[in-house]
């Protein structure tokens, strides 16, 4: 019996420092979680905060298009927050502000934004487009003495430069026709020997008895052609630039009909463009720009940019153009870009109505494109538009 009592009173014992032990280890623990449930907690803020300051860089950049650096800070100052930053723009100028805001934070941030060109690819063409870089960095309770610091990181651009319309033999902006099946039109040569589409229009293309289409009458909607498809749009050229150019080169034209045999002639008398005992061109940097309509009746051959904005008709033998032919004014009637004849136009034809006929040959070629694009820089020929920023790239810490 004494046995009996001595085993349950040590039971009891044990049960007793068990629970003694466990209350001991909650009481150690209970700091610890409370820690890491604070900076949990602090992490979130310090991360919300670097949010915060992200939204307001990019409201900067999407109100300040011109923007080539900011530096932006969020701190606490008595009962409220400072906002300070300082603007610097690609022009040179720069601006600087403080603002006290009636509210006061959890914490600070601080934000800088840098600007740089980088090379990517538009068209199967590479652009060097502007890229801002954004870091933002959160801080609890400040940024003198971080308790906790979070970060974003991001990359994005604000500039569109559409180069895709330049992917093409023909481009249309309301509508390709054909006359005859004995023209011939083809995309890029691939390196496996086929072809890149070569018609692209925002509107119909008549295929009901179509010329040669790479290498076949009978080309593949969707692949050979492109209909009905407004992805894309007509490019805007850099009129300003690419008309001046054409006025100092006397390649400049206003008025209806007016004949680029004569223009093309003026043009081969310079020797520094055209070698006459070679019969070749020296430069891609000539731009023809005519402000009305314009005709080529044959034996005409030219290197580098037509730009008619009105109608063009391009008939008779032995018209040559390798370069860009730009046939389009954006917001005015129709304009016809007719091609007949037996012409060979190497490069990329762009128009609202395309019509083609005869014996004409109508052939992409990136090289030709692209030495003129190199000759001028492709932003002073195709028009640079700012849009709001758009996200590429994404990392927070």
């Amino acid at each position: 019996m004494l046995n009996k009592e001595k085993g349950q009173l040590i039971f009891a014992v044990l049960i007793v420092l068990f629970v003694f032990l466990l209350g001991m280890i909650i009481i150690q623990l209970m700091p610890s979680e409370y820690a890491i449930t604070k900076r949990t907690v602090e992490s979130n803020q310090a991360f919300y905060l670097a949010q915060s300051g992200l939204q307001q860089a990019i409201y900067f950049i999407n109100n300040n298009p011109d923007l080539a650096f900011l530096e932006l800070s969020l701190r606490k100052s008595g009962q409220s927050n400072l906002l300070s930053y300082t603007l610097t723009y690609t022009y040179g100028g720069n601006k600087k502000e403080n603002i006290n805001l009636n509210s006061i934070s959890l914490g600070e941030y601080s934000v800088n934004v840098t600007y740089s060109l980088s090379n990517m690819s538009s068209g199967g063409i590479i652009v060097s487009f502007p890229i801002y870089k954004i870091v933002s960095i959160g801080y609890i309770p400040s940024i003198a003495n971080p308790r906790v610091v979070r970060s974003i990181e991001i990359y994005g651009n604000n500039t569109d430069i559409s180069l895709d319309p330049f992917k093409f033999a023909v481009y249309a902006g309301k509508s390709v026709s054909f006359s005859g099946k004995s023209a011939v039109i083809e995309g890029e040569r691939l390196p496996d020997g086929s072809f890149d589409t070569a018609i692209y229009s925002n509107g119909p293309v008549d295929l009901r008895n179509p010329p040669l289409i790479n290498g076949t009458y009978s080309p593949i909607l969707g692949k050979d052609v492109i209909a009905n498809d407004s992805t894309l749009t007509m490019p805007v050229l850099n009129d300003s630039y690419l008309k001046s150019i054409s006025q100092s080169q006397g390649l400049y034209r206003s008025g209806n009909n007016i004949d680029i045999g004569n223009i093309v002639s003026y043009a081969k008398s310079n020797p520094n463009w055209y070698n006459s005992a070679t019969k070749t061109w020296l430069t891609w940097s000539l731009v023809i720009y005519i402000e009305g309509s314009a005709k080529m009746a044959g034996n005409v051959e030219f290197q580098g940019m037509v730009i008619v904005k009105g109608d063009v008709k391009i008939t008779g033998t032995g018209n040559k153009i390798r370069g860009i032919l730009y046939a389009a004014e954006v917001d005015t009637a129709v304009q016809d870009l007719s091609i007949y004849g037996d012409p060979i136009i190497e490069g990329t034809s762009i128009g609202e109505d395309v019509s083609i006929g005869g014996n004409s040959t109508v052939r992409h070629n990136k090289q030709y494109i692209e030495n003129i694009f190199k000759t001028h820089s492709i932003t002073n020929i195709v028009k640079a538009v700012k849009t709001k920023l758009k996200i590429l790239a994404w990392q927070e810490r």
